[in-house]
């Protein structure tokens, strides 16, 4: 099932008597979207007024921030569908454009955007709904021919297991204990994220499902993330081979990213086309949070990059040449930006972040590799041969002459 659309009746969780007929449709790699009939919540910055004697209609707008503020509040919005019951958690309301000369949409039509789409069950708690397992197909199952049929591996945060169905392959994630669909969500990037560190790949999640603690029924999840259209294949620009991707390294990944709070997600998909102090200040300030969550121990600024220096070290010497004090040219780099130090002429500055920047993720690329359980050597080798890495290392080496050049007496 690529693309969806099906009618239905749709009702509010807070309201269950008010059930409005629409539409559900669904496109791989956008969000789902819901078309009602009529307004299945009052809207407070468009109330509606009917004439009695006449049963004209009249809508009147407001701009009270407040108002539109409630109005946009998402909402959980269950239905009944001819593909089944469904769940729609954090419907927004939409205001799409309004041709004036279309006499055929009713004038209270109301149009939502699902944020998830849960098809399967009428999950009435919304996010404090628990789960006990979430599974997805994450792209062509070439990069994941490597992996045993059946095959599993556990660690803290619980158990991953690896099944092939009809051509697909799944990764299953049985957690240690209930999760949310938060949670469940969580892991689905979480593998995505693994993936972009390790492979330097950006693999698609093609399904999702959920399964309701207690229950043996699995639930499709549709949200813009998932595109069954969208796969690709390994290819010699990725980093480390597929095959270093085991289930051993999945199941500590999954719990490593429990105590990540989405900072390696971060470092996997760094902040783009925004000015180079954007760039440069988000970089040097994972820093210190990667630090903590990794190493832990107490350590001022310059001590902490130099701890996940050394890491990186360890795995590639030269991975910071030719930069001289690589742990305080960061810290100075942040210190620029963050307390608006002026001692440098702009140019100098303007070098120091583009350093600092490109530099730093790719440290911290290497510190998360190894705590994964990624071996120094394989990281190693897979650097040797790996362009990406060989045009940062050229474009440093660049940047540091250049802001030697102009510096220098």
């Amino acid at each position: 099932m690529e693309s969806l659309e099906t009618p239905g009746q749709f009702w509010s969780s807070e309201d269950n008597s008010k059930r409005i007929d629409g539409a559900l449709t669904w496109e791989p790699g956008s969000p789902a979207r819901l078309t009602l009939k009529s307004r299945v919540i009052d809207e407070a910055a468009a109330p509606f007024t009917v004439t009695p004697e006449t049963g004209g209609l009249q809508i009147t707008r407001s701009g009270d921030p407040a108002r539109i503020v409630a109005d946009g509040v998402p909402r959980l919005i269950l239905g009944d569908t001819d593909l089944g019951p469904v769940t729609c958690v954090d419907s927004y309301l939409q205001h799409p454009p309004m041709n004036l000369f279309d006499f055929t949409t009713p004038p209270l039509q109301q149009v939502w955007d699902p944020y998830t789409l849960i098809i399967g069950a009428h999950l009435t708690e919304g996010h404090a709904t628990q789960l006990d397992a979430v599974k997805l197909v994450l792209d062509s199952p070439v990069w994941w021919s490597h992996l045993p049929d059946r095959a599993s591996a556990s660690d803290d945060a619980g158990e991953i297991v690896c099944e092939r169905v009809g051509g697909e392959t799944w990764l299953e994630f049985r957690p240690s204990s209930t999760m949310s669909i938060r949670s469940a969500d969580r892991a689905v990037r979480s593998v995505v994220t693994l993936a972009k560190l390790a492979l330097d790949a950006e693999l698609t999640p093609t399904r999702v499902q959920i399964r309701n603690a207690g229950q043996s029924d699995w639930l499709e999840v549709k949200t813009d993330r998932t595109d069954p259209c969208t796969t690709s294949a390994p290819n010699p620009r990725n980093l480390l081979s597929p095959d270093a991707l085991t289930l051993e390294r999945v199941a500590r990944w999954l719990a490593i990213e429990q105590t990540m709070d989405g900072l390696a997600a971060a470092v996997a998909d760094p902040v783009e086309k925004q000015a180079i102090q954007v760039h440069a200040l988000i970089a040097c300030s994972l820093v210190e949070g990667i630090h903590k969550r990794i190493v832990g121990s107490k350590r001022d600024y310059v001590g902490r990059a130099g701890d996940l220096h050394a890491m990186a070290q360890r795995i590639a010497s030269d991975i910071t040449d030719p930069v001289a004090e690589w742990a305080r040219l960061v810290k100075t780099a942040r210190n620029d930006l963050a307390h608006h130090n002026t001692g440098r002429t702009f140019d100098a500055q303007f070098l120091n972040w583009m350093i600092a920047e490109s530099s730093v993720i790719w440290v911290l690329r290497l510190c998360l590799l190894g705590h994964t359980g990624f071996t120094d050597e394989e990281v190693r080798t897979a650097l040797a041969d790996h362009q990406r890495y060989a045009f940062y290392r050229e474009n440093l080496r660049m940047h540091v002459k250049e802001r030697d050049a102009i510096t220098s007496p």
